[in-house]
């Protein structure tokens, strides 16, 4: 099987070439720096030790620079190469990782033999950190081929993954077997994973419970204040299609008791064109972020990137999708280091954890329709002291939570 996989990803090279400049067209990447796909890169290696983490899109992102923060912290020396696989990402963290001195940052290598061979020639990790679940048999191989320490932090398998991997036992379990360390993000993470392998696997909890909280946009908040000033504002984020409908015919129900201004901020901006016709069908105004002016509006419909955490700082009730619709949850754990309740799906099968955490500390609330959600924003609405219970609670697990994250995290690499 691992040959077979290896001489696949040999014979589409020139298909995989011709995927990833496609993907240009659509801004899904970028012309400047699609060659780093193939092992080749736009930035000198620096000289001394390098460690390589990899990490897929936002939220693994904000997780990985919480671990590089502490890195730098340790070993002010070590050059950090932080590779992730979208634009977005590569968007938000540009202004983050200029405040971080050693820090590279560039697209994510393919899992062909011959370009990752080049991209480790070139960089020469030291160690490599995957987060979630990153996990690429070519890639894997070749850095146990060379000795190098892999290391799957914040470890993931969701349901489908841990079924579908199931029928390649044998193919997945020597895989799995060539990291050093599998830090497990649940307990139900850890059992999954030491199906495949039970030697390498260990329970760490979520690295997301120790991430700084999203940054704000001064200038932006304070708009959105002027707008909503006296207002209940409810913020959906990460927001998928059929999740938009729901929000806003709880909306039209909560405007009848309620002032208010209901914030949208979408998954993927390239549908912003389809979330706007359905204003039109619903018969509510809107205001895109990327125009707001000071006039009165029932959405506000984010069109820019980077925005989630000036919106949560602003709502008094928050709502994260990829949950209402079968693609597995968001990071539901953002929200309420603001101290703002949270709203979520019952499709929650990529956090079950942190949603068990978070149910257990009655800080959000799991939601199947627009009828759900304006019940429970109708007492939070009308029962202000409410909100104020749940503020104080997440400040509480919030604080413990990321002390004892990062408190794991440095006792274990210290016995290894």
């Amino acid at each position: 099987m691992d040959k077979l996989y290896k001489t696949l990803l040999y014979l589409l090279s020139p298909i995989l070439k011709l995927y990833f400049y496609s993907r240009c067209l659509y801004g899904k990447d970028n012309w400047e720096n699609v060659r780093n796909h193939f092992g080749q890169s736009n930035n000198p290696r620096p000289d001394g030790e390098l460690i390589w983490i990899h990490a897929v899109s936002i939220g693994e992102s904000t997780a990985a620079l919480t671990y590089i923060k502490h890195l730098k912290e340790q070993n002010p020396k070590t050059n950090i190469l932080l590779t992730t696989t979208t634009v977005t990402s590569a968007k938000i963290l540009e202004s983050k990782l200029k405040y971080i001195n050693g820090c590279i940052h560039q697209f994510s290598v393919a899992d062909n033999p011959r370009w990752i061979q080049k991209f480790l020639d070139y960089w020469k990790p030291k160690k490599v950190f995957f987060l979630e679940s990153e996990i690429w048999p070519n890639t894997v191989d070749e850095l146990y081929k060379r000795n190098i320490p892999l290391f799957l932090l914040n470890a993931r398998l969701s349901p489908r993954s841990f079924k579908r991997w199931s029928y390649l036992k044998n193919f997945f379990s020597s895989i799995l077997k060539k990291f050093t360390g599998i830090l497990a993000q649940s307990e139900l993470d850890e059992k999954r994973f030491k199906f495949f392998s039970d030697q390498n696997v260990f329970k760490m909890d979520n690295l997301k419970y120790a991430n700084s909280p999203l940054p704000c946009n001064d200038e932006l908040l304070l708009k959105l204040k002027k707008i909503c000033k006296n207002k209940k504002v409810l913020v959906a984020a990460s927001t998928h299609g059929g999740e938009e409908a729901e929000i806003l015919k709880a909306h039209r129900e909560l405007k009848k008791e309620f002032d208010l201004v209901t914030v949208i901020v979408p998954r993927h901006l390239n549908r912003i064109s389809e979330i706007k016709k359905l204003f039109d069908k619903y018969h509510l105004t809107y205001q895109l972020r990327s125009q707001l002016s000071s006039t009165n509006t029932d959405i506000i419909l984010i069109d820019t990137f980077g925005e989630v955490g000036t919106c949560f700082r602003l709502a008094d009730v928050t709502f994260v999708g990829g949950s209402l619709v079968p693609i597995g949850g968001h990071n539901i754990y953002e929200p309420i280091v603001f101290g703002k309740p949270v709203l979520f799906g019952p499709y929650m099968d990529n956090a079950m954890e942190v949603r068990d955490l978070i149910l257990k500390n009655q800080v959000g609330f799991e939601v199947k329709s627009s009828k759900d959600i304006v019940s429970l924003c109708r007492d939070f609405f009308s029962h202000p002291e409410i909100l104020k219970k749940i503020g104080a609670k997440t400040k509480v697990l919030t604080h413990n939570e990321s002390l004892q994250q990062i408190d794991k995290l440095v006792k274990f690499f210290e016995k290894i």
